[in-house]
């Protein structure tokens, strides 16, 4: 084998590698438009692209990936300044965008990665020194995920809950909006007995160790029935 031939072995997973890392870190409105341009370019891309369901199927998936991604890198951080707060936000609130983007064309996926942005931010609790900056986005990032939820058959149900179970893990105070967009969410009659049941739950749980909060749960059922 020629040295020549050998380091194109080589080479090749590693630039694969690079372009990966690189397109990863790509806003997902410039991922897409790059996609889209890509394909009007090519005609071969485009007959690809024209076939059923596997193409699509394989594109949602991607691009889960590639938000579910973001987002874990947007949580892994040791510490953030106060000065670099507004940075820092402005950057959860741009990933929170391509989701918004994502979930009009793919609604339950969006439903899905948006419940996994509600599970992963908590991580950065303990780690940014902000005053209500946080607290605002995750107010926002509760109303949008619930809003979408609304709109996907069988979904509002379950990402209340995973809501009520954020509201209920948080020493921060940062959801602590939860049960009042809850309360104003336009959920169905019975979606909202079961969310006030699931409430109802949640404060029998945390009665003994958070006495506020399980009067607050307590107070939710009520006011969703």
């Amino acid at each position: 084998m020629s040295r020549k031939h050998a380091g194109q072995e080589g080479g090749e997973p590693t630039l694969r590698a690079e372009i990966r890392a690189r397109l990863e870190a790509w806003p997902l409105e410039q991922l897409l438009e790059f996609a889209v341009e890509r394909f009007l370019a090519d005609p071969e891309l485009r007959q690809e692209f024209e076939q059923p369901e596997a193409s699509h199927d394989g594109a949602e998936a991607a691009l889960s990936r590639h938000l579910r991604r973001a987002i874990a890198e947007a949580v892994r951080v040791r510490y953030v300044d106060w000065r670099e707060v507004p940075g820092y936000i402005g950057r959860l609130e741009r990933l929170l965008g391509d989701i918004r983007s994502f979930a009009e064309g793919y609604p339950a996926e969006g439903v899905s990665v948006l419940c996994y942005y509600v599970k992963a931010v908590p991580r950065v609790f303990d780690s940014i020194a902000d005053e209500d900056e946080l607290a605002l986005f995750c107010s926002q990032l509760t109303r949008v995920t619930l809003g979408l939820a609304s709109r996907v058959a069988g979904a509002a149900r379950v990402v209340a809950e995973e809501l009520l179970s954020a509201y209920v893990a948080d020493e921060h105070g940062r959801f602590a909006d939860v049960p009042e967009v809850l309360v104003d969410a336009e959920l169905a009659a019975d979606v909202r007995g079961e969310v006030a049941t699931a409430a109802e739950a949640l404060a029998l749980q945390v009665t003994r160790r958070d006495s506020h909060k399980a009067r607050e749960l307590g107070l939710l059922a009520a006011r969703l029935r």
